[in-house]
This record gives C-alpha cells, sequence and structure tokens, in this order.
C-alpha cells in the first residue's frame, strides 16, 4: 500500500564561526566515519582531499537545512526507509540548485554520502565522474547534527534499530555562502 507522509522543513542561517565553535568536531565524525563500509570508497566520503577546518573557514555563512519525515503513516522499516530515500534524491538536488542561486563560491552540502553512481568511480582510483553532483555532506566534513539539530530546532537526531520505525528521519544539508 502507497502510504503518503509528511515533510516538515526547518531553516536557520549562522556565522561560520558559530558553526566552527559550537558544531565541528572533525576528530568525532572521521572516527565515525573510518567504521563505515563507504570509508575511502566514494569520493564524498573520508578521507578528504583538504582540511575541512580550512575548508570551511572558507566561507561566511551556513544556511543549515533540515527536512524531518514525519514516519507515522508507515507500515513498517522498510516503507519509512524507501520514504527516506526517495527524499534524500529530491532533497540533495535542491541542495545544488540552491548553491546556485547562493553568492558564487558558495557549496551546497549533501544529506549524507554522494549517491550519482552505483559504483563510485575511487574504489577504481580514477577521478570523480560527476564533479558536478557530488557534494560533501555534513559529518563528511566535520560537522556535528546530533549538536546543531536539537541546538537550532529542539528535537533529536533518532535513527531506526532496523526492526522498529523511528517517529521521523531527517535530511539535514544545506549550502556555505560566500
Amino acid at each position: 500500500m502507497n502510504r503518503t507522509y509528511r515533510i516538515d522543513r526547518f531553516e536557520c542561517t549562522m556565522p561560520i564561526e558559530e558553526l566552527l565553535d559550537n558544531y565541528f568536531d572533525y576528530s568525532c565524525t572521521h572516527t565515525r566515519c573510518m567504521v563505515c563500509d563507504l570509508y575511502g570508497r566514494t569520493w564524498s566520503c573520508p578521507p578528504l582531499p583538504m582540511d575541512p577546518e580550512t575548508f570551511l573557514r572558507g566561507f561566511r555563512t551556513y544556511h543549515l537545512i533540515v527536512d524531518r519525515i514525519d514516519n507515522s503513516t508507515a507500515a513498517d522499516v522498510a516503507e519509512a526507509q524507501s520514504w527516506m530515500f526517495t527524499e534524500k534524491t529530491r532533497f540533495d538536488a535542491e541542495m545544488r540548485e540552491l548553491e546556485k542561486l547562493a553568492p558564487p563560491g558558495s557549496y551546497g552540502l549533501a544529506a549524507q554520502e554522494c549517491e550519482a553512481c552505483r559504483v563510485c568511480s575511487r574504489t577504481l582510483g580514477k577521478p570523480c565522474v560527476h564533479p558536478d553532483i557530488m557534494r560533501f555532506g555534513p559529518e563528511t566534513i566535520g560537522i556535528v547534527p546530533v549538536r546543531m539539530v536539537p541546538a537550532k530546532f529542539g528535537f533529536d537526531v533518532v535513527w531506526s534499530d532496523g526492526t522498529s520505525i523511528p517517529p521521523y528521519y531527517l535530511l539535514v544539508a544545506g549550502v556555505l555562502e560566500k
């Protein structure tokens, strides 16, 4: 059965210094990335081609955008996850469009890793074949959404244990603006 679901959007803009002072911890995010199966296997995942803090200091503000997908009508975990993956594709494309509308040199983040290719060219030792699509996710460059989302919007980041349906899934990204 194809159910409908609701998406609530939350947005705020903060100076890059606030982001770095309160919501940046590359050591923490990199440690978590290192235990992921995608570590070193996609161009959107560490190890990175640059120093994340230096990268972030090249921007003036961070326009944080969070879409909260309500799972209350999901029949099971698989259905809720399918909604999230469908919305991730839309969300990531929207972040790239917002990047184009921002001042030149701005950078749209993606919700987690890039999914442009079934097999990333990094696994073949080749450059990214879709640099126009590939974007880093917040965690990849040291941003800690589990701190930022509650502080900015008053609700927690939640996950599924694989057997239960969380009340919602979040897509967290935004645009780093020059």
